[in-house]
């Protein structure tokens, strides 16, 4: 469905029971891996999203991600999902403002406690479908982006012995494994009258709950004492075993995004930097790497 518009038509053929309804379709902003529409279906409103053609090729499963929020609906942490449509893979959920919209904490904010509510919330949940691993998804990228012959990081093969050590180390703690998103951005988080609410479940599955955490502390931009505060509110101390995981996940994240970065700067059509992304994130997991508190970082994990 890339570059076409949504009929009346096409959706009522999709979704029987809408027939003969009042039904008007808005596109709103598309998100990077999607094509959105805000839906009133006699005045009620729903979000329909629909995969954009090159979703595949970023190793997303809908399936997974229908399951997954569906969970997460029921027990009120996400919209409600209403509808899946297969092969199509549309998915329909309850159309859920946010106001005002979440934008990221600066350095000098405090930890949204309801945020952390919420993600604690999604923790205890019951399993999801299936596991993320972050390592995995690298390893995908990175042998499509070779396959490919696309751009990569030049430092790239510098440090492949690096993360493939550091992968080690952090499987020893996949045995204990709960629902993550993977992805929480401010994009993905929707703040409706102080109930926080996630979208987006792409890239959801079983992992390290630490993994959520760390990727969270970058793309909120934290900084040491603020990443030190978010542990702390969701362990109920400072674990610093704990603390150490996080920042040696917040790097992992960074570096599986930055090839998903590089990817997109070949692939999708939006109009958005994804090469900068994808370097500006390369860079601060490299200057992680190279930092005097990494080795401190393993040191703790591995005790």
């Amino acid at each position: 469905m890339k570059g076409k518009k949504l009929s009346i038509e096409m959706i009522t053929k999709l979704i029987p029971s809408w027939k003969g309804k009042s039904i008007n379709i808005q596109s709103i902003n598309n998100g990077i891996t999607n094509i959105n529409f805000k839906v009133l279906v006699d005045e009620k409103a729903f979000f329909l999203t629909v995969p954009d053609s090159d979703s595949q090729l970023l190793n997303i499963d809908f399936s997974n991600k229908y399951y997954n929020n569906k969970i997460c609906g029921s027990i009120g942490i996400s919209p409600r999902v209403v509808n899946f449509i297969e092969p199509e893979n549309i998915l329909v959920t309850d159309f859920i403002v946010s106001n005002p919209p979440y934008l990221k904490l600066n350095q000098n904010a405090g930890i949204n406690i309801q945020l952390i509510k919420t993600i604690k919330a999604l923790h205890n949940t019951k399993p999801f479908l299936q596991n993320f691993d972050m390592f995995e998804l690298i390893n995908y990228y990175l042998r499509l982006l070779k396959r490919r012959k696309i751009e990569l990081p030049k430092s790239i093969d510098k440090y492949s012995k690096t993360i493939d050590n550091l992968g080690k180390i952090l499987a020893l703690y996949r045995n204990h494994l709960v629902p993550c998103h993977n992805d929480i951005v401010p994009e993905n988080i929707i703040n409706n009258h102080h109930q926080i609410y996630l979208v987006d479940f792409d890239y959801s599955g079983n992992n390290d709950f630490c993994f959520d955490l760390g990727n969270l502390s970058v793309e909120m931009g934290y900084n040491e004492n603020q990443v030190n505060q978010l542990v702390k509110y969701y362990c109920g101390t400072i674990q610093e075993k704990t603390l150490s995981r996080v920042f040696l996940q917040s790097i992992i994240s960074d570096i599986g995004w930055s090839l998903w970065g590089y990817l997109q700067a070949r692939i999708s059509n939006l109009d958005y930097d994804f090469k900068k992304y994808a370097s500006i994130r390369w860079e601060r997991a490299v200057n992680k790497l190279e930092s005097k508190d990494y080795k401190l970082w393993l040191a703790c994990t591995n005790n």
